[in-house]
């Protein structure tokens, strides 16, 4: 039995879905929508820049575009018809994690079937209803990388980590979408274009004291420390000030240790460093009992020691941990007592709650 034989509808809302794709340059979503039975309409719905499928033909619609792109990709001869980019868009909508799918695309760009910045716009769309699937940012970089080639536009590396920050809001602990937002940093940073990590320090701070579970965002603001603390170029756009941090870490008599004269890069470094701790020491002081906090305060407590590794900056971190220690010892005891084990045994700092 022919497939067409089964659900005979199938063609015609593969194509109502291509239509809107195409004629719609601001589609900015797609989701499935919950309706159990055929209400005798078109189930494809359409309002206000965004896609839905009603959910009672989801599988056939699946069915029916999965066995003809199987059958298209068997073919010796791969000739593009006039059904394969409706086929492939319908599935990847419905289903976005089928690998073949994607590089049945990437042959199409390479074709000049279709337009890298269309596939840009229809993988954001993707991304919308599945925004952790590891497929679509793979995708997305293959067409920065291979067919358009430019890092240099401020406006398009910043349009590319807002998609990123998009999707990590829409799942959490979502690692897929902040690898790929690094990913364009590091690009950024071998066109020697520093600003935008500065961009993306300032607005993840916002992002992590919004999100404080979600330790995903806080790996991403570790990576984009060690790039700060390394190079001093990164350091160039930052807007925090670090001083007020430096003379709160230590006293009068002690900062003078921190360097000689003519270092004053590793003095505004190691403030960043101690801004992030003690912005994390406020966080863990509202949101009381979150793994993920106090896990990024040993990052920071190791990167501290093993960057500046001088006898003042352990002296300075045992003192200032064992304030906040003794400060939160009754709010977050469990944690507090786990933090103190790992100082002691991690980093041989000896210290004694009050």
């Amino acid at each position: 039995m022919d497939l067409d034989d089964n659900f005979p509808a199938a063609k015609r809302i593969i194509t109502e879905i291509q239509n809107i794709v195409n004629s719609d340059s601001k589609l900015k979503e797609f989701d499935l929508v919950i309706q159990p039975e055929s209400q005798n309409k078109s189930p494809v719905i359409y309002v206000d820049h965004c896609l839905g499928l009603e959910s009672w033909c989801v599988r056939h619609v699946y069915e029916y575009v999965y066995q003809r792109l199987i059958s298209i990709r068997k073919r010796l001869k791969r000739q593009v018809s006039n059904d394969t980019i409706p086929l492939l868009t319908s599935a990847l909508l419905i289903n976005p994690e089928v690998l073949t799918f994607w590089n049945m695309r990437r042959e199409l760009i390479l074709d000049g079937c279709l337009k890298p910045d269309d596939e840009l716009q229809f993988s954001a769309v993707v991304l919308s209803f599945k925004p952790k699937c590891a497929e679509i940012f793979t995708y997305r970089r293959w067409i920065f990388f291979n067919i358009l080639k430019d890092f240099s536009s401020n406006h398009v590396i910043l349009n590319e980590l807002t998609i990123g920050l998009t999707a990590a809001a829409g799942y959490p602990s979502n690692y897929n979408a902040w690898n790929h937002c690094y990913w364009f940093i590091q690009k950024s940073l071998e066109q020697e274009n520093y600003s935008l990590i500065s961009h993306q320090w300032e607005q993840t701070k916002t992002w992590c004291s919004e999100h404080v579970s979600d330790h995903s965002c806080m790996q991403y603001r570790q990576r984009l420390l060690k790039c700060l603390v390394a190079d001093k170029k990164c350091l160039q756009h930052l807007e925090c000030c670090t001083s007020k941090s430096l003379m709160r870490f230590f006293n009068s008599d002690e900062r003078h240790k921190l360097m000689r004269p003519s270092e004053d890069y590793f003095d505004e470094a190691i403030g960043v460093a101690l801004d992030e701790l003690y912005f994390n020491e406020d966080l863990i002081v509202m949101y009381q009992n979150h793994e993920s906090l106090w896990n990024h305060r040993r990052f920071l407590c190791y990167l501290l020691l093993d960057i500046y590794n001088i006898d003042c900056i352990k002296e300075a971190l045992m003192n200032n941990e064992r304030r906040v220690s003794t400060k939160l010892s009754r709010s977050n005891e469990l944690y507090v007592k786990k933090h103190v084990l790992w100082l002691q045994t991690a980093l041989c700092i000896p210290i004694k709650l009050l």
